[in-house]
C-alpha cells in the first residue's frame, strides 16, 4: 500500500513536472514571438524613418535647384533691365548734349 501511495505521488510529480515543463515552453515561444514582432516593428519604423529622409533629401535637392534656376533668370532679367535703363540715360544725356549744342549754337566738328 505504502508502495501504491509512492507510485502515485512519482506519477503526480511527474504530471507536474511536465506540465510546468509545457508552460515554460510556451512562455518561451510567446516571449521569442513577441520579441520578434517588436524587432519587425523597429526595423519597418527605421526603414519607413530612412524612406522619409531620402524623400525630404531629394525634395530639398529640388527645391534648391529650382531657387539656382530663379536666381540665376533673376540676374538675366536685372541684367537686362540695366542695360535697357543705361541706354535709356545714354539717350537722355545724348539728347541733353545735342539741346546744349543747338541753343549754344555749336557745331559737332568745333573744337572748343
Amino acid at each position: 500500500m505504502v508502495e501504491k501511495n509512492a507510485d502515485k505521488r512519482n506519477e503526480a510529480a511527474e504530471k507536474m513536472t511536465e506540465a510546468v515543463q509545457a508552460y515554460y515552453k510556451t512562455a518561451v515561444e510567446s516571449t521569442t514571438t513577441v520579441q520578434e514582432s517588436h524587432a519587425r516593428l523597429a526595423q519597418s519604423l527605421f526603414e519607413s524613418g530612412v524612406e522619409a529622409l531620402k524623400i525630404q533629401t531629394e525634395l530639398r535637392d529640388q527645391t534648391l535647384q529650382s531657387l539656382g534656376e530663379q536666381l540665376r533668370k533673376h540676374q538675366e532679367v536685372f541684367q537686362e533691365v540695366s542695360r535697357e535703363s543705361l541706354n535709356a540715360y545714354e539717350g537722355f544725356l545724348g539728347s541733353l548734349f545735342s539741346y546744349y549744342r543747338d541753343v549754344t549754337g555749336e557745331s559737332e566738328d568745333s573744337d572748343g
